[in-house]
């Protein structure tokens, strides 16, 4: 997701949980109600895709070539954090991607070997913050990313996990735009009584209605963003 996309998913989030603060005020809305069941929807969907996603969508500049080696041996910082997380935070799909021991990962084949480092990736690129805690970079999980890319780029027979993240950018761009229009067409409309019937929830749902863009220093009115 670029950044325009995650500050529209934080605003859509927001707008949501406005609305679950406020469920009593809105329970006997059905139309208000099935907007917002229909937002969360989307938005674990759009979560869902955003892991298909992670192949590294950095620029494509010249792709650093990396050997084998090279590879492993990140791959193996970032799978020591990753059961490190596993383990503190007792999570079973951390813990079950990170069992795969070093000798097994030194003696795959490489198409076995890439596969396993861009799930690896994945699994890391949900977790950032906990892997810090165990001294693993960003710049660390982005690289395991690159390496995996750069692999994916040569191995035509594993190429398709490129495919399955350009498709999933499409689907998570479709997502958010259909979320937008249904709360701008909708939801807004819906809403608007409540400026005479609950003034404070009226402007607590204006509050989520800006979409803060993180690359600029202060909130920007919400117009429809390209995303």
């Amino acid at each position: 997701m670029n950044r325009k996309q995650i500050d529209l998913s934080e605003m859509i989030e927001s707008v949501s949980k406005v609305l679950d603060d406020n469920a009593s005020l809105i329970s006997d809305k059905p139309s208000i109600v099935a907007v917002n069941t229909k937002l969360k929807e989307n938005m674990v969907e759009v979560k869902e895709l955003k892991q298909k996603q992670a192949v590294s969508t950095k620029p494509n500049y010249t792709i650093k070539e990396y050997k084998k080696e090279d590879m492993i041996a990140n791959l193996l910082v970032v799978k020591a954090g990753v059961t490190a997380v596993g383990i503190d935070k007792n999570d079973v799909k951390l813990k079950t991607i990170s069992e795969v021991t070093e000798s097994a990962i030194k003696n795959m084949r490489e198409s076995d070997l890439v596969v396993y480092g861009h799930d690896l990736y994945v699994a890391a690129m949900t977790i950032p913050a906990e892997l810090l805690v165990w001294g693993v970079t960003q710049d660390e999980i982005d690289d395991l990313g690159d390496s995996t890319d750069s692999y994916l780029d040569q191995n035509p027979t594993i190429r398709n996990i490129k495919a399955k993240s350009s498709q999933a950018t499409t689907e998570i761009k479709g997502k958010l735009n259909v979320s937008l229009k249904l709360i701008k067409e909708t939801l807004d409309p819906l809403i608007e009584p409540f400026k005479k019937m609950n003034p404070t929830f009226y402007g607590e749902y204006q509050n989520t209605r800006i979409i803060v863009s993180h690359a600029a220093t202060h909130p920007k009115p919400d117009e429809k963003p390209a995303v």
